[in-house]
């Protein structure tokens, strides 16, 4: 559909180049075709309508991922689209059309930045799901019979979820999508893991172990998420969980 909208686009300019009197009707039907095109994307992927149209069983974050990426890439093009389809505008008549193209451009923007907080809701949803299942898994590790030295099914869970969605957005987004999207997620994780960490009953030495194993494992997973600039400190993505681990085990995960 974004390669269909593409050479639409591309005929609109030509006849705005061949025929200059056209100029003013090209560019309205350009907004148009833009506005169009923004909205039946939002209601088939954010409004989830695919699963009505195509028989899609979910809306998945490639889906997601893949409706950013023509957003995105549309959004990048309509400076450049008005630069052109402008030149034979009338300056009486521009202002009009500016102010029209100038809202669709910001719907653009909105319905982007609407999709990756829907991919960052994802993943928080997916994280309190497993924590829930936290306090009786943890029940297990008092036990006297406790010599598993793997990191629990919660925190193999929480960074299985987390590494397959960047591994998805990674092959999708550009750089500073997944710099925005990781960020917020990175938070979420820090947040909510220690938030529940502080709150378990943990007493015996191997449900200790047990706890800072699973802190560091989760630690050395949030160390590999693209969120430049998420903290000041010197060590990448350091945060709450850091600060829980040193204040409860003397201990840090480097990067």
């Amino acid at each position: 559909s974004g390669l269909i909208l593409l050479k639409m686009l591309s005929e609109y300019v030509d006849i705005s180049k061949c025929l200059p009197s056209l100029s003013f009707e090209v560019v309205q039907r350009v907004v148009e075709i833009l506005k169009h095109f923004n909205t039946r994307t939002c209601q088939l992927v954010l409004g989830a309508g695919a699963m009505q149209v195509s028989g899609l069983k979910s809306i998945t974050s490639k889906h997601l991922a893949l409706a950013s990426q023509i957003i995105s890439f549309v959004h990048s093009l309509i400076p450049d689209i008005r630069r052109v389809l402008f030149l034979k505008i009338p300056e009486a008549r521009k202002h009009l059309l500016m102010s029209e193209l100038d809202r669709v451009t910001q719907d653009y923007k909105v319905h982007r930045d609407e999709i990756h907080t829907k991919l960052v809701q994802i993943m928080r949803e997916r994280l309190l799901a497993n924590l829930r299942k936290l306090p009786q898994i943890v029940e297990s590790w008092n036990g006297p019979d406790d010599n598993d030295s793997q990191p629990s099914l919660f925190a193999k869970a929480v960074t299985k979820e987390v590494t397959y969605l960047h591994r998805i957005l990674s092959q999708i987004l550009l750089e500073v999508d997944l710099q925005a999207i990781f960020r917020q997620v990175v938070q979420i994780f820090h947040s909510h893991i220690t938030e529940a960490f502080s709150k378990l009953e943990v007493s015996s030495p191997q449900a200790k172990n047990r706890l800072c194993r699973d802190v560091q494992h989760i630690l050395v997973c949030i160390r590999k998420l693209p969120a430049q600039n998420f903290s000041s400190e010197p060590v990448r993505n350091y945060g709450l969980l850091d600060e829980f681990l040193a204040e409860k085990f003397g201990t840090k995960v480097d990067e």
